[in-house]
C-alpha cells in the first residue's frame, strides 16, 4: 500500500471520528432532499436511528408548521446562511435548531451538507430574557442598574414616569446626584458602606425629579456578580412610597398636633418638655413652664357656641405664639388650656416677662365675626428644678399656680408655691364628691326674702342651691356650682332646684300668698338643653304654681350671641306666662339693646353698685338711671346685696321696686323661712 492511499485511509478514519465526535448535527442529502448521511449526533438529537434517517427526507423531521424554504435556500447564493428551523423529533416534540447548509460536490455528484445545532436552550433562555425585560420595563416599580463607579446605567419606564427623566437623561449621571443635598448626608454614608463591603443595602430614599419635587422611594441594592464572583453591577429595585409617607406624615401630625390650632398638643409638649428639661440638666440652667388658662371662656362656649369658641381659641393660638423666644414651644393641652415652654434660663425673670407679655397680648379685644370680645388669660408658673424635676409635677404645679392667679381676680399670673397643692386637691375633691351628690340628697335650697320697697312686705323669695357634703361639709356655692356646669351636673341639679323650690312655693301660696314669687336661678349650660321648656312646663303642672309667680334670673352672658335657641327659649317661656328676670346688671357684657329685643320682666342691680350707694354719687347716679330706664320699659327694678336702712331709703326714693338682701334675711332653711314671712305679715 502506497503511502498515498495510507493517507487516504487515515484522512476518511479521521474525518469519520470527526463527525461520529461532532456535538452538532451533521447531516448530507441530495438535490431532492434525500438523507445519504447522519452522524450520531443529528441521530441523538432527532431520536431517529441512522438507518431511520437515511430512509428520510430533510421535509420528514421538520415540525408540521415549518415551511420548506429553508432548504431551497440552500441551492442558492444563500447557502452558508444560518438559518433557524423547527424541527420535530421521532417522539413527536419538537425543537428549534440553527442550521448552515452548504452545497457541495463529491464524485460529481450535487449534495447539500447540514450542520445542525439544537438550540432549544438558547431559545428558552432569550425568551426568559425578553419575559424578563417586558415585566422590568411594565413592572409599577422602578428598577435601575448601576455601574460599579456609581453612574447610572438603565432605568425602567416606571423611574422614567415617576422621576420625569428619560434614560437618555440620566444615563452616565451618579445615582447620589438624583437626591436632594439634605438626604444624602443622611443615606450616603450607610448606603456607600454596604456597597462598598458588596453587601445589599434597603431603606428609604429621597429623589428629586426633573422638575425640582422631590419623592420617596424604598430601595433595595444589591450588587450583581459575575462567574467568577466580581460584581459588575448593582441592581436597584424601588417603590414609590410618597403617598404612604404623606399618610404617615398625616398621621403623625394628627397624633402630635391640634387640629383647630395646629399647635404641639399635650402628647407633642410633655415630650419637648421631656427634651428641654434634659437640656437644661446637662447645661446646669433652668426651664420655665407657663399653663395659661382662658377666664370665663365658658361664657363663651355657652353663651355664642363653640364655633365662636373655635375662632377665639385659633386668636388666642396666634397672640400667645407672638409672644415666644425662638426654640420656646406653645401647645394646646385641650379646651382653653394653653402650655409654654422656656429653655435656658438663668433665672425667672424671662417667665415673669413673658407672662407680662401675654396679658399684654389678651388687653385688645378679639375681633370676630363682627364682634369685639374681651377676654383676659390667667397663668401659672412653674420653674425646673425648683417646682419639679419632671414634666408631670411641672405640668400639676403650673396648673396649681394658675388657679391661684384665678383666685387673685383674673387677668394675672402666679409663680408656684407649695400651698396651691392644697388648692389643687380641693377642687379634685370636689369633683369628685360633686358625682353621686343628687342621689345621696345632699343638695338642698335655702330661700332669701325680696321685699316690696313701697309696702315693706315680702313679696317673694330667691331660691337658693347649698350642698353638704359627708366628706367635705358646706361647699359654697361660687365653689361647687362652675365645677356643676363644666361636668353637665348642672342639668339634673337644675331639675331638682326647680322641682324644690316649685313644691315649696305652691306650699308657701296656698298657706299665706296666693301671688308668692319664686325666683330660680338658669345657667347659661340649662338653656342649650332642648328639654328645657318641656321639663319647666311639667314641672309647674306638677306642683299647681301660678305660672306668672315662677321668676327665672338669667345673666347677660346667655344673651350674648343672639343665638336662635336662646331666643327661642325665652320667647317659650314667655308664652308659659313666666317671668324672666336680667341678673347681675351692669356687670360682664353689658348691652341695653338685651333688655329691648327680649321678653325680659325683671332687670336684678347687681350688688356691687348697691355696696357704695351712700357713700358714692356715681353708683347713685347709675342706678338711678338704670332704674329710670327699666321702668321707661315697662320692667320693674330689684336691688340685691341691700345690707342697711340707709341703701334702703335711698332706694325706696329712686322708686326702686324690690330689694334683697341681710337687711331682710339672710338665706334661710324653708321652716325658718316659713316663720320669718309668718310674723311679716302678721306686722
Amino acid at each position: 500500500m502506497g503511502s498515498g492511499q495510507q493517507k487516504h485511509i487515515e484522512s476518511d478514519r479521521m474525518l469519520k471520528a470527526i463527525t461520529d465526535q461532532s456535538s452538532e448535527g451533521i447531516t448530507v442529502a441530495d438535490t431532492e432532499g434525500n438523507y445519504v448521511f447522519v452522524n450520531p449526533a443529528f441521530c441523538k438529537m432527532s431520536g431517529y436511528s441512522k438507518d431511520e434517517l437515511l430512509g428520510m427526507t430533510v421535509f420528514d423531521i421538520k415540525a408540521p408548521e415549518q415551511d420548506h424554504r429553508s432548504f431551497e435556500r440552500t441551492k442558492t447564493t444563500e447557502e452558508g446562511l444560518t438559518v433557524e428551523v423547527l424541527l420535530q423529533r421521532k417522539d413527536g416534540s419538537t425543537y428549534h435548531s440553527e442550521v448552515i447548509g452548504k452545497n457541495i460536490d463529491i464524485d460529481g455528484k450535487a449534495l447539500v451538507l447540514g450542520i445542525v445545532r439544537d438550540i432549544s436552550q438558547e431559545v428558552k433562555t432569550g425568551q426568559k430574557i425578553r419575559t424578563l425585560s417586558q415585566a422590568v420595563e411594565q413592572s409599577p416599580v422602578s428598577v435601575m442598574i448601576i455601574a460599579t463607579n456609581g453612574s447610572i446605567k438603565y432605568v425602567n419606564q416606571a423611574f422614567e414616569t415617576t422621576s420625569g427623566y428619560p434614560l437618555s437623561e440620566v444615563e452616565g449621571k451618579k445615582f447620589f446626584s438624583l437626591m436632594p443635598d439634605h438626604a444624602k448626608k443622611d443615606t450616603y454614608a450607610a448606603l456607600f458602606e454596604a456597597l462598598e463591603k458588596e453587601h445589599s443595602w434597603e431603606g428609604e430614599v429621597q429623589i428629586r425629579k426633573k422638575n425640582g419635587e422631590t419623592f420617596w422611594e424604598y430601595g433595595h441594592i444589591s450588587p450583581v456578580k459575575d462567574e467568577y464572583g466580581k460584581v459588575i453591577h448593582y441592581l436597584a429595585v424601588k417603590e414609590d412610597i410618597s403617598t404612604r409617607k404623606a399618610q404617615e406624615e398625616k398621621i403623625f401630625h394628627q397624633a402630635h398636633f391640634d387640629s383647630l390650632t395646629d399647635l404641639p398638643n399635650r402628647l407633642l409638649s410633655l415630650d419637648r418638655l421631656t427634651h428641654i428639661i434634659g437640656e437644661a440638666q446637662r447645661q446646669n440652667n433652668k426651664v420655665a413652664l407657663l399653663f395659661v388658662d382662658l377666664d370665663d371662656f365658658k361664657k363663651v362656649n355657652d353663651s355664642l357656641g363653640h364655633d365662636m369658641g373655635d375662632e377665639v381659641l385659633m386668636v388666642a393660638a396666634e397672640r400667645l405664639s407672638e409672644v415666644l423666644r425662638t426654640g420656646d414651644t406653645v401647645g394646646r393641652l385641650g379646651g382653653d388650656e394653653f402650655i409654654l415652654i422656656l429653655g435656658g434660663l438663668d433665672d425667672e425673670k424671662s417667665a415673669q416677662k413673658t407672662a407680662e407679655r401675654i396679658l399684654e397680648q389678651f388687653r385688645s379685644s378679639f375681633d370676630i365675626e363682627g364682634r369685639k370680645l374681651m377676654l383676659t388669660a390667667s397663668i401659672g408658673i412653674a420653674l425646673f428644678p425648683h417646682d419639679g424635676a419632671t414634666p408631670t409635677d411641672l405640668l400639676r404645679n403650673a396648673d396649681s399656680a394658675m388657679y391661684h392667679a384665678k383666685s387673685l381676680g383674673r387677668n394675672a399670673y402666679s409663680f408656684y408655691t407649695e400651698e396651691m397643692n392644697q388648692q389643687v386637691a380641693r377642687r379634685l375633691q370636689l369633683e369628685e364628691q360633686i358625682h353621686g351628690a343628687l342621689d345621696r340628697n345632699e343638695f338642698s335650697l335655702a330661700y332669701q326674702p325680696q321685699v316690696d320697697v313701697q309696702t315693706d312686705k315680702i313679696i317673694g323669695a330667691e331660691a337658693l342651691l347649698r350642698w353638704n357634703n359627708q366628706t367635705l361639709g358646706q361647699v359654697p356655692p361660687d365653689e361647687f356650682i362652675p365645677i356643676a356646669e363644666e361636668t353637665g351636673l348642672i342639668i339634673p341639679i337644675g331639675q331638682f332646684v326647680l322641682h324644690q323650690a316649685l313644691s315649696q312655693a305652691s306650699k308657701w301660696q296656698k298657706q299665706y300668698q296666693a301671688d308668692f314669687r319664686m325666683a330660680v336661678n338658669l345657667s347659661p349650660r340649662q338653656f342649650r338643653d332642648p328639654d328645657l321648656i318641656s321639663q319647666v312646663e311639667r314641672i309647674i303642672q306638677d306642683h299647681q304654681v301660678a305660672r306668672h309667680t315662677l321668676e327665672f334670673e338669667i345673666t347677660e352672658g346667655v344673651l350674648m350671641n343672639n343665638q336662635q335657641f336662646v331666643k327661642d327659649a325665652l320667647r317659650a317661656l314667655n308664652h308659659l306666662d313666666v317671668r324672666i328676670s336680667m341678673d347681675d346688671f351692669g356687670t360682664g357684657y353689658s348691652s341695653l339693646s338685651y333688655l329691648r329685643n327680649y321678653p325680659f320682666d325683671m332687670l336684678k342691680v347687681d350688688r356691687s353698685f348697691v355696696n357704695d350707694l351712700v357713700e358714692d354719687q356715681a353708683d347713685k347716679e347709675l342706678i338711678n338711671a338704670a332704674i329710670s330706664m327699666a321702668h321707661s320699659l315697662n320692667l320693674k327694678v330689684v336691688a340685691e346685696g341691700v345690707e342697711n336702712q340707709e341703701q334702703y331709703k335711698l332706694l325706696k326714693d329712686l322708686n326702686c321696686d324690690y330689694a334683697q338682701g341681710y337687711l331682710f334675711g339672710r338665706p334661710m332653711a324653708p321652716d325658718i323661712f316659713a316663720c320669718h314671712l309668718e310674723s311679716t305679715l302678721e306686722d
